[in-house]
């Protein structure tokens, strides 16, 4: 840069502007000056585009846990050993269903969140057959029922059977049949009965399907003999959820 002020020409080199050639020698002043400028302009732009063009260093990661979401398990077949006997009024596992499933906890439940709509044309929903019932919504659940109720489906389709859907969310405030600290109110619990099955054999494929908590319940405040499932609220994290690894290269 320094040989190149060197050759520009002086102010002091003219007293008047008239003078020969003194016209010439600023404008190749100013073109100079002008030059010099643009080249400085491009040089600061180009290291700002090389900046913003920079990939910050992240850790990689995948799309599926970026946005959160497990991968699908195999959903058509059992995850555990099918029961030899299922009685009624017994449960898989044995306790609490707050012990095996995890209680209620309404303070962190949100249902715009936490619950789904199911559907499966190969299931019969009680609500889809009643009347005059606007907060009656068995197609409900919370999100960590979906598999296993899924693998339920096809479990009992595959035994030549159909499901049957009585009774699903219930809103805490809306809550008539089952009580104040049921997991119906969360949507982690559903009622079932089957056709052309038992519901014995029905209880043995829930326990298969891999609801974490089931029981023959009889006859009682919330309706007729029925299968009681229910799951915990972190479902998908179950051993028998995560898919497979992929086997290694030989």
């Amino acid at each position: 840069m320094t040989p190149f002020l060197k050759r520009l020409p002086k102010p002091t080199s003219f007293q008047d502007f008239s003078e020969p050639s003194s016209f010439h020698n600023w404008m190749k002043f100013a073109c100079l000056i002008a030059v010099a400028f643009g080249i400085v302009l491009l040089i600061v732009s180009l290291s700002i585009k090389g900046c913003r063009n920079e990939e910050p260093e992240t850790p990689t990661v995948k799309k599926e846990e970026a946005k959160g979401t497990v991968q699908q398990p195999d959903l058509t077949k059992a995850v555990r050993a099918i029961p030899a006997t299922f009685g009624r009024n017994t449960s898989l596992p044995l306790g609490r269903e707050s012990k095996n499933a995890g209680a209620i906890d309404l303070a962190t439940f949100n249902p715009v969140t936490d619950l789904i709509h199911f559907d499966d044309a190969r299931v019969w929903f009680e609500s889809d057959n009643k009347k005059n019932d606007e907060y009656d919504n068995d197609h409900l659940v919370h999100r960590a029922m979906e598999w296993p109720l899924r693998r339920l489906v096809n479990l009992v389709e595959a035994k030549g059977g159909k499901v049957k859907v009585h009774d699903t969310y219930r809103s805490a405030d809306k809550n008539k049949i089952h009580t104040e600290k049921s997991l119906h109110c969360e949507g982690r619990a559903i009622d079932l009965t089957s056709e052309k099955i038992s519901l014995s054999e029905l209880a043995k494929l829930c326990w298969a399907a891999g609801f974490d908590y089931v029981l023959y319940e009889p006859p009682g405040r919330s309706g007729g003999e029925h299968i009681h499932t229910s799951v915990k609220r972190d479902h998908a994290q179950q051993d028998f959820e995560k898919p497979a690894p992929a086997p290694a290269a030989k």
